[in-house]
C-alpha cells in the first residue's frame, strides 16, 4: 500500500482482477456474485472476498443507482466555475454540502477554485439556486454553463 499526502490512510494497491471486478460493479452493482466470477474466471468466494476487501480498505465507498433522465422529470444540468475569497474553502462546502441541487463539487487549478454539478427541474429553480450559491460568503465569482445536450457520458474508469 502507498500514502497520498491528500488522503488520510494508506493507497490500495489494485490488481488488474480488481480493475476488472471494480468496472463490472461500476456497469451493474447488482449483478451477481456467481455471475461475475464466471466472467472474472475465479471463484465466487472469490469475488465475495475481493469485494469485502476493496469495501474495508474503502476503495468501494458505497453503492449507487444510474438514472436515465430521458426516462423521468426532465432534469436541468450547470456546472458552475466558481472562485472563493481568501480561499475560505471549507466555509464554502459547508454551505454547498446543505444544497440538494449540488450535485457534485470538484476542486480544479486555473482561474476558478472550484466546478460546481448543479440539478433543477426548473430554470427558476436553478436561478434561486445561483443565487443562493452567489449568497454564500466566501464566493467571489461565478459564471454558469448550462448543459444543452449530453453527447455521451462515460462511466468512470480505474
Amino acid at each position: 500500500m502507498l500514502m497520498d499526502a491528500q488522503n488520510p490512510g494508506p493507497l490500495f494497491n489494485l490488481t488488474e482482477k480488481d480493475r476488472q471486478l471494480l468496472g463490472l460493479l461500476q456497469t451493474n452493482a447488482r449483478e451477481p456474485t456467481a455471475s461475475l466470477a464466471r466472467k472474472l474466471e475465479v471463484s465466487r468466494s472469490s469475488v465475495q472476498e475481493r469485494i469485502a476487501r476493496l469495501e474495508r480498505a474503502g476503495v468501494i465507498t458505497g453503492y449507487s443507482v444510474r438514472i436515465d433522465q430521458n426516462r423521468i422529470q426532465q432534469t436541468i444540468n450547470c456546472f458552475t466555475m466558481t472562485s472563493c475569497t481568501n480561499k475560505s474553502y471549507t466555509d464554502v462546502m459547508t454551505s454547498l454540502r446543505k444544497m440538494d441541487a449540488v450535485q457534485a463539487v470538484y476542486a480544479v487549478s486555473g482561474e476558478s477554485d472550484f466546478i460546481i454539478h448543479l440539478a433543477t427541474p426548473t430554470l427558476s429553480e436553478l436561478n434561486a439556486e445561483l443565487t443562493r450559491i452567489n449568497m454564500i460568503k466566501g464566493v467571489a465569482h461565478t459564471a454558469s454553463h448550462i448543459v444543452m445536450e449530453t453527447k455521451f457520458s462515460r462511466k468512470l474508469t480505474v
